[in-house]
């Protein structure tokens, strides 16, 4: 799947600073540390804890746990795919299962700076996995395409770390849903296989979010055609305008709806047409037509509203 990304072969090669490399040792670790990443991690009684370098992340607080592990993490590793520094923290789990965290999920701004704390699940394929290393894949001619991450199982076979790489940013879309009020709907699909939808605008009132996980269906990078099937994992619903005490013991509640959507890149318009295939939410498609998602934000948003009771 990676290996439509074109990348030079300067581009593999990784700072000094990172914690693998295609000849050193592969290991797993209780923390992980790099001097350019802007989060550090490490194991506490199986759980993973995530603690902030910096506080242009815009985290609530400096420290936080991953979220639906669905097991106990025993060892660490941080590498980059794709090109020059793309963090993912692999998170091996006591039976020999892998957990993937982006840190582009934790505030970067090209996903519209908002944070998915939550795992992936486990990655399918990957059983028995002892250790990771980073390295880069080659071509038939000999060069370096791009640069990812192994997991290597107890018999020394390797298994490339595959990322969710389109789209690459946060998404939006604007429609009634035949209500006649224009709402905000906001796509977030994260590298490691997470998402967030939100309807609202953050400007002025927010209905809801979901946070899910995704599956690829289909991946057709030539005629940029993907499908992908999702689980959702949390609905937050958020309290009227101005009702504070009420935000305060707002939290998520479990949600399980599932299904499947389409999103075709629109070459032109820089766009994504999105067409729901299963399941019960429209992703802002009305009456069976799909959905235009944008990486682009209206400049049309409300004002924010200045009810306060």
């Amino acid at each position: 799947m990676i290996g439509l990304l074109t990348v030079a072969p300067a581009c593999t090669q990784k700072s000094a600073n990172a914690q693998e490399t295609a000849s050193a040792s592969p290991k797993v670790a209780q923390s992980v540390d790099r001097p350019e990443d802007p989060v550090r991690a490490e194991i506490v009684d199986g759980r993973v804890r995530l603690i902030a370098k910096t506080d242009e992340l815009g985290w609530p607080e400096r420290t936080q746990f991953v979220e639906g592990l669905t097991g106990r993490c025993v060892g660490l590793f941080v590498g980059d795919i794709g090109q020059d520094t793309n963090p993912f923290l692999c998170m091996l789990m006591d039976d020999g299962g892998v957990e993937l965290l982006s840190y582009k999920s934790l505030g970067h701004e090209a996903y519209g700076g908002t944070l998915c704390f939550t795992s992936s699940g486990r990655l399918p394929g990957l059983k028995d996995i002892t250790r990771f290393r980073e390295g880069p894949v080659m071509n038939e001619y000999g060069f370096a395409d791009y640069g990812t991450i192994f997991a290597i199982d107890r018999e020394g076979h390797e298994h490339e770390i595959e990322p969710c790489i389109r789209p690459f940013s946060a998404l939006y879309s604007y429609s009634s849903g035949g209500t006649g009020v224009v709402l905000e709907q906001q796509l977030v699909i994260y590298p490691d296989w997470t998402f967030l939808f939100t309807l609202g605008f953050a400007e002025s009132e927010l209905v809801y979010t979901y946070t899910g996980r995704l599956r690829p269906i289909k991946m057709d990078y030539e005629n940029e055609v993907y499908e992908y099937s999702y689980t959702m994992l949390t609905r937050f619903d958020y309290p009227p305008v101005g009702d504070e005490e009420a935000y305060e013991n707002a939290r998520p509640q479990p949600a399980t709806e599932r299904g499947s959507f389409r999103l075709t890149y629109k070459d032109g318009s820089r766009s994504y047409d999105l067409v729901v295939l299963s399941g019960p939410l429209p992703f802002a498609t009305e009456k069976g037509s799909p959905a235009r998602y944008s990486p682009v934000r209206s400049n049309d948003i409300p004002a924010p509203s200045l009810v306060t009771d």
